[in-house]
């Protein structure tokens, strides 16, 4: 397992920091072990589809930034995210997008 610590940033305000395992082996699914967001919810060990979309506002940083930002958006108070309702969400979208383009 190889860890990258990535940000996004939506236009929408939203905001995410990860990390993600670049040894996954399945380029339609990727393995986030932890994702937060500045909306103050909180999601661990997570398997979502890939998105193309989010790819465009998603950079790399340093794992000191990661935990930086991490204790600072904790201080702010973390929920329990619903990873279900995340997956479903992401899974669709990209299954329209398949059914787009056939």
């Amino acid at each position: 397992m190889k860890l990258n610590y990535i940000r996004t940033d939506f236009p929408n305000g939203r905001s995410n920091i990860l990390m993600r395992d670049s040894e996954s082996t399945n380029p339609e699914l990727v393995h986030f072990l932890l994702v937060l967001s500045n909306k103050g919810t909180l999601w661990v060990d997570v398997f979502w589809p890939y998105d193309e979309e989010s790819e465009g506002y998603t950079r790399r940083i340093s794992e000191q930034q990661f935990w930086q930002t991490f204790r600072e958006w904790r201080l702010q108070g973390i929920i329990l995210g619903d990873n279900g309702k995340v997956a479903n969400m992401l899974a669709r979208k990209h299954l329209s997008r398949k059914r787009e383009k056939a």
